[in-house]
């Protein structure tokens, strides 16, 4: 084991097939290279046709598809009975499902194009840690015709800096001496002064109550009296004058606000120090809305936005920076969306999760409460003119953000946003808030990390894949030199799947008359924004453990097939795990099974082939051999245990849906065979004679005989046979922590607040790498990792060097050069 790693006492409900194109070998590159599929009109006289006979066991319990009326997930029926099936003779597998399973994997392990990749053409978005939020500066995004103006979009940032001085020796972009926003004191918990109408000190405030001072015969009303007019002194993007002081603040400094337009207001805590007798000029920039309550119950304080003549800096805003900010505010919207939708199925009572009403920051308030004009332009929450209109703003699409911002931004002063900057002083991300939503600085859409790769999905007959030759294609675009979309009609059919009879056990389980089924986890949609899961390098390998969100999908990294292994522990199991009966009616984020398959439960079917390649066909028999989908490493002595698995139906990351699909005979004949067949009328395709001369295991065996010679070592194929089987052993396979309960006081899940844990221990080792060591209760090893480490070839994450090197990311070494600077901001998102 390497020094640092533990062994792992768990496996990841979900992992990762490599998506990579390399396969070695002349035979193997034949197969799986791209090329024009060979027409329907005929069989090539060295191609292969005829059937397989199959038979699925189940091997965990399942529930082939199909869902109620009233949202609970049920057995197929073979009748189409509505509430699914209610007999074993009536039970079935979709034919749909089964042919699904089988191509995934055939994909799979043909290293072909993903065939189904929709909907990912947009840079993804994440939410900053507070430690990435202290490292962000305050800018005005303008567009106006200034000389720092991009030529293409018009817009460029004011960056206000505050009291820095860049031209200081000491300056550094990673590490700026000052806060660069100056505080402006919002709530009694600031940990500022307040001063009543005659300049004299009437309050200081803290977070703990203890702390908190008061002057004499001061009440609690009379400091939110003297709150409320501050703030109606400084109303969101008013310009103001303001003096200011200036305190420690951990390893730098920061301006508390003093007077503003000659009347003393605030300042620090420090009734001993002096205003300031300079002016500035800034703008008030108020996050929270007006009338609003707190984003978050650690913000205390809003911001001015000021420079000075001497660090007065401009930079241009392209296209790029502008399309990831949109893709950002599309985001919230997307997800303030979805919030509505689960609120309109009825949200439980004593919910705690966020609500559609939540608070937003301003930016994104002023769109998501806006509406939509006759033109199909936005008009934001404060326009005079929204409430005349009917339609929200909350469903724009981004061409109407983009306009929007436009418009915005040619209001004086511009937009408040808070930019991520390099070390050279370029903007790298503009974002609405510090503490929110991002897209990292230089990634790319995971559809781009598709085509640089060659799996997205096939646009012309030249790029069939493997998988695209044998199970068929539509191109999602036309080809601009044709009248309509590339097609290809595949060479597989599958019959219907039939239960085996006559029935020997209670292999269909349905509930008692007095209940609707058995209540399972809630399993969460996938969320590929958490980046490090989803990704693997130009190889198909693991990427570095100290990998954190800012540092996904960037260009040259790969991205990956989700799988969901095989949990052995279940295999046999009678019940459903965690699952509980249900009486009374299904609620509507209920996840109800109404029925399912129990092991022993089996299934026959045919699948019948036309005009396959030997290699093609022994790659789909392989798949179709159980005692093939085991890895070396396998400890089982009894054979009959030494087996992988396919996966279908509901509920696989709880260890569901385990099935043996297994063929049990093979009857085939050549194209030259067909031809003389029909010359003779002796038979014909789909009716030829039976092969008396040799056994069905002999048949399947020649089959293989054609199986490239090092398929069985490519990556993809590893992989795969690793999610097939599993692993031995006690290690459970979950998601992480999904054994603990969730959080009492704000319903976040475990596994939830894992994934923040994990993405916060490596942002803080980036800054600090000596003061915060990865910790390796956060790993995630690929598939083929190694018990307890990284899989030979991969440098394990405690035995690297943590000085930045030619592997290490922009952002990764960025973040390195803050380590000094860091804990002096740890906090500054507070303010």
């Amino acid at each position: 084991m390497v020094k640092g790693i533990a062994v792992m006492k768990w496996h990841h409900a979900y992992n990762g097939i490599p998506a990579v194109r390399a396969v070695s070998g002349k035979t193997g590159r034949e197969l799986t290279s791209d090329r024009t599929p060979s027409g329907q009109d005929r069989l090539a006289p060295d191609t292969l046709s005829g059937e397989l006979a199959l038979t699925i066991t189940v091997a965990s319990p399942t529930i082939p598809g199909q869902s109620t009326a009233d949202r609970r997930v049920v057995v197929a029926s073979r009748s189409g009975d509505p509430e699914g099936a209610r007999t074993w003779e009536d039970a079935t597998i979709p034919v749909t499902t089964l042919k699904g399973v089988l191509s995934s994997a055939y994909e799979a392990v043909t290293a072909s194009r993903m065939r189904v990749f929709a909907n990912h053409d947009h840079v993804l978005t994440h939410r900053h840690t507070t430690q990435e939020a202290t490292t962000l500066y305050p800018v005005f995004l303008v567009k106006d015709r200034g000389p720092h103006n991009d030529s293409e979009t018009g817009l460029s940032a004011r960056l206000m800096l505050g009291l820095n001085d860049p031209n200081d020796t000491s300056w550094s972009w990673d590490r700026p001496n000052y806060v660069c926003a100056a505080v402006l004191p919002n709530d009694r918990r600031s940990a500022t002064a307040l001063y009543d109408s005659t300049g004299a000190w009437m309050y200081s405030g803290s977070r703990k109550r203890n702390n908190q001072e008061r002057a004499h015969g001061v009440a609690t009303t009379d400091v939110d009296k003297r709150l409320g007019q501050l703030r109606a002194a400084t109303p969101h993007l008013k310009p103001i004058t303001f003096t200011a002081q200036t305190e420690k603040f951990y390893d730098s400094q920061r301006a508390v606000v003093a007077s503003i337009d000659g009347e003393r207001f605030c300042g620090t805590r420090d009734e001993d120090m002096p205003a300031s007798a300079t002016e500035y000029t800034g703008v008030v920039v108020r996050l929270t809305p007006h009338d609003s309550r707190p984003l978050i119950g650690t913000k205390y304080n809003e911001f001015i936005f000021f420079d000075t003549k001497k660090n007065r800096t401009r930079h241009p805003v392209n296209d790029d920076l502008l399309e990831q900010l949109v893709e950002v505010i599309h985001s919230y919207l997307v997800n303030i969306r979805q919030l509505i939708e689960r609120e309109k199925a009825g949200t439980h009572g004593n919910s705690k999760t966020r609500k559609s009403t939540d608070p937003k920051t301003w930016l994104i308030h002023e769109i998501a409460n806006g509406k939509i004009d006759d033109h199909g332009q936005i008009l934001g929450a404060s326009d005079p003119k929204v409430h005349e209109l009917k339609d929200s703003a909350v469903m724009a699409d981004r061409a109407q953000i983009k306009q929007f911002l436009l418009t915005l931004a040619s209001s004086d002063p511009g937009i408040p946003l808070f930019a991520s900057v390099s070390d050279d002083g370029r903007i790298t991300a503009l974002v609405p808030s510090q503490v929110g939503r991002c897209a990292a600085p230089g990634a790319v859409s995971p559809a781009r990390l598709a085509r640089e790769s060659k799996v997205a999905p096939a646009r012309t007959h030249p790029q069939a894949s493997a998988g695209d030759r044998m199970w068929g294609f539509v191109a999602d675009e036309k080809d601009k030199n044709r009248g309509q979309a590339a097609a290809a009609r595949g060479r597989i059919t599958i019959r219907p799947v039939m239960p085996a009879l006559p029935q020997e056990g209670g292999w269909l389980r349905i509930p008692k008359a007095d209940n609707v089924g058995w209540q399972l986890r809630t399993l969460a949609s996938p969320k590929p924004s958490t980046g490090f899961p989803y990704l693997r390098d130009d190889q198909g390998r693991a990427l570095d453990e100290r990998t954190t969100r800012a540092d996904a999908y960037q260009p040259g990294q790969t991205l990956i097939r989700k799988v969901y292994p095989t949990h052995r522990r279940l295999l046999g199991r009678d019940d459903l795990p965690n699952g509980r009966r249900i009486e009374g009616p299904v609620g509507p984020h209920d996840t109800v099974a109404g029925s399912f398959l129990s092991p022993g439960a089996r299934f026959t079917t045919t699948l019948t082939f036309e005009g396959l390649a030997p290699e093609e066909l022994a790659v789909l028999v392989w798949l179709l051999t159980p005692e093939r989908l085991v890895p070396p490493d396998a400890s089982p002595k009894n054979e009959s245990k030494r087996r992988g698995y396919h996966r279908l139906g509901f509920g696989k990351p709880l260890g569901l849906g385990a099935v043996e699909i297994r063929a049990t005979d093979l009857h085939m004949k050549t194209g030259e065979e067909l031809a003389s067949l029909y010359k003779k009328l002796d038979g014909c395709l789909g009716c030829t004679p039976s092969d008396a001369t040799t056994t069905a295991s002999g048949r399947l065996a020649n089959a293989l005989d054609a199986l490239p010679s090092d398929f069985e070592n490519s990556l993809p194929v590893r992989a795969f046979v690793r999610a097939a089987y599993g692993w031995d052993g006690k290690a459970v396979v979950q998601y992480p922590d999904a054994d603990k309960p969730d959080d009492s006081e704000t319903g976040v899940s475990a596994t939830t607040d894992w994934f923040k844990k994990r993405e916060e221990n490596r942002v803080k080792h980036g800054i600090n790498p000596g003061k915060f060591p990865i910790d390796s209760d956060y790993d995630l090893p690929d598939l083929l990792a190694a018990p307890g480490g990284q899989e030979a070839g991969n440098i394990s994450a405690g035995s690297k060097s943590d000085q930045p090197g030619p592997t290490a990311s922009k952002s990764r070494r960025r973040r390195r050069h803050q380590r000094t600077g860091a804990q002096s901001r740890k906090k500054q998102h507070r303010s």
